[in-house]
């Protein structure tokens, strides 16, 4: 039996060698590492025969230090530089991914694009050399891959927070802010004049005031935009709820709030675009019918504003028409920016507020008897330190601008009470004068539809009885 015996043989113990071979043995032990290390020698020169790839010139740490924060950029380098930190930029922090005053990147059907699904970062391709290695890619290879990002996004939405972003995504799009010294123009001028004036309502006590300076004290040693918008929702502008400027009053505010796509402005030919407005608060009027701020017959007609376009009005998912007041919260020293990318926000925040005023004019019949609406908007920014006020408008039917007409140091009591008068006043216009203006051009529109209707009616009715004897009598035949 071979297996058996051979496995016997496996099985069993080696004899003793003789002295001789013990001998061998011993002098085979003492060589064996050496020979074990010159074998291994011979198996990397002349087995393998597997070349090794030779080393970058410079550390990869340097590398990529330098390609960070290069010490001697030249023009290649600062395009790396500058793609690189504008992705860090946009990929934020956990809290700036979540803080509900950042403008979103949507679809051209407003669904959100979650950020954790995006790449951060184009496909990159990578050469191998002769040898079949991955080769590192060289700055060459990095600074046109860069170049083909930047043109690959230049019609995506850019961040507020970009130095360029007033220049690239406002004024490409016709939208201006002004120099605050810049002459307004009569018609601007004088309703501004308007929010200075006194109200008959009281103001807030001299203790009142006293404790919003005490708050104000605390939130300047340090705080969050919630912080900011908490304290001036309790202090200076009007909640829902508010029987004066509230749903009561046909008002309405949505908070942090995206505004709807087809009211931002948008220049064709240009290849940037504005940051989708998401304004902390936004004041506009109730798309509920119970909330009396338009009747039946008005909500009919501002579905038929736009040819295609029913819920044009609409400025915000949850149905806010007609907005004219935006405000962005934000917090000296915080993470999400200063007033000036506040500003940026609220100049795209503005524009989309005079978009849909000026399409209701646009609706208006053209006859000297018929009134347009004032096509104003206010927006104001504002930390925990200073408010400002800034008033918008549009000329041409094409260019929109935004102007500072107002600063408030909020830690001064006579500043912050011209602020919080400033803002009733502004609400007040809103839900006297301007939802009048609106409700007469609403009704005028229906006037002028019920008479096209009647027109296209009557010019489809049938002949009367007169007219088809007649008719008929004049294709009988003679007899």
């Amino acid at each position: 039996m071979p297996v058996q015996a051979r496995k016997r043989r496996l099985d069993a113990p080696e004899s003793d060698p003789s002295p001789a071979k013990r001998a061998r043995l011993t002098r085979t032990d003492m060589q064996q590492p050496r020979f074990e290390n010159e074998k291994a020698e011979q198996a990397d020169e002349t087995a393998l025969h597997q070349p090794q790839p030779k080393p970058f010139k410079r550390p990869y740490a340097a590398f990529l230090r330098d390609f960070v924060d290069p010490i001697h950029p030249g023009p290649g380098t600062t395009s790396v530089h500058t793609f690189v930190s504008e992705w860090l930029e946009s990929v934020g922090s956990d809290r700036e991914k979540h803080c509900r005053s950042d403008s979103h990147l949507h679809h051209s059907d407003d669904v959100p694009i979650s950020r954790q699904l995006t790449k951060s970062a184009p496909e990159m391709g990578y050469t191998r050399d002769a040898d079949g290695f991955v080769a590192p890619p060289t700055p060459a290879s990095i600074v046109s891959r860069s170049y083909r990002a930047t043109e690959d996004s230049a019609s995506s939405t850019a961040s507020v927070r970009y130095p360029s972003y007033r220049q690239n995504n406002l004024n490409a799009n016709n939208i201006d802010i002004r120099h605050a010294n810049t002459q307004l123009p009569d018609y601007i001028s004088s309703h501004v004049e308007g929010l200075r004036a006194e109200r008959d309502s009281p103001s807030p006590s001299s203790e009142q005031i006293n404790g919003y300076l005490d708050r104000m004290e605390d939130l300047q040693r340090g705080c969050t935009e919630v912080d900011v918008e908490e304290f001036l929702t309790d202090t200076v502008f009007p909640k829902n709820s508010d029987q004066t400027y509230g749903r009561p009053a046909g008002l309405e505010s949505a908070k942090s709030s995206l505004m709807s796509s087809h009211l931002i402005p948008n220049n064709p030919e240009s290849q940037f675009r504005v940051s989708r407005p998401k304004p902390y608060l936004l004041y506009g009027y109730s798309g509920a019918l119970r909330d009396g701020a338009f009747t039946q017959p008005q909500f009919l007609a501002q579905e038929g504003l736009h040819p295609r376009n029913a819920r044009f009005a609409e400025a915000t998912t949850q149905g806010l028409r007609f907005p004219f007041f935006a405000i962005q919260f934000k917090a000296a020293g915080g993470a999400r920016g200063d007033l000036w990318v506040a500003t940026n926000q609220c100049a795209g925040a503005s524009s989309a507020c005079l978009s849909a005023v000026d399409q209701l004019n646009t609706s208006l019949p053209d006859h000297q008897s018929v009134q347009c609406v004032d096509n104003l908007s206010y927006c104001i920014a504002v930390d925990n330190n200073t408010a400002q006020l800034y008033i918008s408008w549009k000329e041409d039917g094409l260019n929109y601008y935004l102007q500072r007409v107002d600063a408030f140091l909020l830690s001064r009591p006579e500043d912050f009470k011209s602020f919080r008068k400033q803002v009733r006043n502004i609400l007040d216009w809103g839900k006297d004068t301007r939802l009048t203006q609106i409700r007469v051009a609403l009704d005028t529109i229906l006037e002028e539809n019920r008479k096209k209707a009647a027109e296209h009616a009557k010019s489809r009715q049938p002949p009367s009885d007169g007219s088809a004897t007649t008719a008929s009598n004049w294709y009988e035949p003679s007899s």
